[in-house]
């Protein structure tokens, strides 16, 4: 690399989670130079399932960028069959995905979030990505002519343009002054993957419960993927979490939930209290950096805002630079990052604004939204948009309209 910085210099990425690798991919699939930087060694271990839903536009966006892409995830992954919702042991809702399957052949892929990277990552070797694995970023020095970046080594490098994608505790986002907005959510949830059953009974279906009675009435929910399920418990106020969330806990809840052999053959398990943040600014003051996923904002996981949104933060992050490359002036160059981090960030309040209020209508503290809850499910049998709207509420997620940037 040379000793100045210019946009003859590549293009860099921090991080090599999925966020980055999409974003390596979509800057090299438009014939720019990429580096990519990720302090962590290559063979380290990736806990749990993590994302595990790539949805419609989500899907669509990774096709436009790689053609077959987005078929590569949806053939490794799965598609819930159906989707219930219970309030209370009743059940208020039940949809069945098959008739949307046809007519949204592309609908959602349920996989672990490693998988995903495996798939993106072939490409990335495919179109000449360059990784630098072990590679730490100690800071990042920006300027109206490119960046230099420091390793903890004290190794510097020259970049054109830089996408931080280097998660939660983004190095990026803090070395270009950039702080998070919002809150964290006081209540605690108890994420769990269990394996798939081989006898081939795993239920395909997504399911909610509010209230669930079995559950001295905590919500609880699961969802298939690839290769095992999902369980989330949401926990109440006074809840012993370190016990709920020990092995013997997950066995003793979990068994409640589904059949007891899932409480035996756990592949992980963690404890959140989600943070719904958002980055002040997705750029630095010279606009010569991008943030995009967790770097940028945080949400709780309902209906797959996190990555789905990375996704394409980290797409149209590269469509900037490659437009900012391509500019005649430094002044064009500016009001193309610039835009695209405006927008970018508009997008990320909306999914924090979007995944609080999914968390309002699941903890259900407040009497307004009790007594609407208990309205829908006593409408639900014989009013179908209340049990849609209770089904809904965990997700929040409105029906994919094509030709639409996301509803991410």
């Amino acid at each position: 690399m040379g000793n100045q910085p210019s946009d003859t210099e590549p293009c860099v990425v921090v991080g090599a989670g999925p966020v980055g690798l999409i974003a390596a991919l979509a800057l090299a699939r438009r014939g720019l130079k990429v580096v990519v930087l990720e302090a962590e060694p290559q063979d380290r271990v990736r806990p749990g399932s993590r994302a595990i839903a790539l949805m419609f536009p989500t899907l669509r966006r990774l096709n436009e960028i790689r053609p077959g892409l987005g078929q590569q995830i949806i053939d490794a992954g799965v598609l819930p069959t159906g989707y219930e919702a219970y309030y209370g042991g009743r059940r208020v809702f039940n949809q069945q995905l098959a008739p949307l399957r046809k007519a949204l052949p592309h609908l959602a892929s349920s996989l672990p979030q490693r998988e995903t990277e495996k798939i993106v990552f072939a490409e990335c070797l495919a179109h000449g990505v360059e990784f630098r694995w072990d590679a730490p970023v100690q800071d990042l020095d920006t300027s109206r002519d490119g960046v230099t970046i420091t390793l903890t080594d004290g190794e510097q490098l020259t970049a054109s343009y830089v996408i931080g994608a280097d998660g939660a505790r983004s190095v990026t986002r803090k070395a270009i002054g950039v702080t998070m907005e919002g809150v964290t959510d006081q209540t605690p949830f108890i994420i769990v993957d269990v394996d798939e059953h081989p006898d081939g009974t795993t239920p395909m279906d997504g399911y909610f419960h509010y209230h669930d009675p079995a559950l001295d009435g905590r919500n609880v929910m699961h969802m298939p993927f690839a290769s095992g399920m999902r369980i989330d418990l949401q926990c109440l106020p006074d809840d012993d979490v370190d016990y709920l969330s020990s092995p013997d806990g997950v066995r003793e809840w979990v068994s409640k939930v589904v059949d007891p052999w899932y409480g035996d053959h756990i592949q992980w398990i963690s404890t959140y209290r989600f943070h719904q943040v958002v980055a002040d600014s997705y750029t630095d003051i010279h606009r010569r950096v991008l943030l995009a996923g967790e770097a940028a904002h945080l949400f709780s996981p309902w209906g797959g805002r996190g990555l789905n949104s990375g996704v394409f933060d980290a797409t149209d992050a590269a469509t900037a630079i490659a437009q900012a490359t391509d500019a005649a002036t430094p002044t064009r160059r500016r009001e193309i990052i610039e835009r695209a981090a405006d927008d970018s960030r508009r997008w990320g309040i909306h999914n924090r604004d979007i995944s609080s209020k999914a968390l309002r209508q699941m903890r259900g503290n407040d009497r307004t939204t009790q007594v609407k809850r208990a309205i829908a499910a006593r409408l639900a049998p014989v009013v179908w948009p209340a049990g849609a709207w209770l089904a809904n509420g965990p997700l929040q997620v409105p029906v994919p309209r094509p030709g639409a940037r996301a509803y991410y």
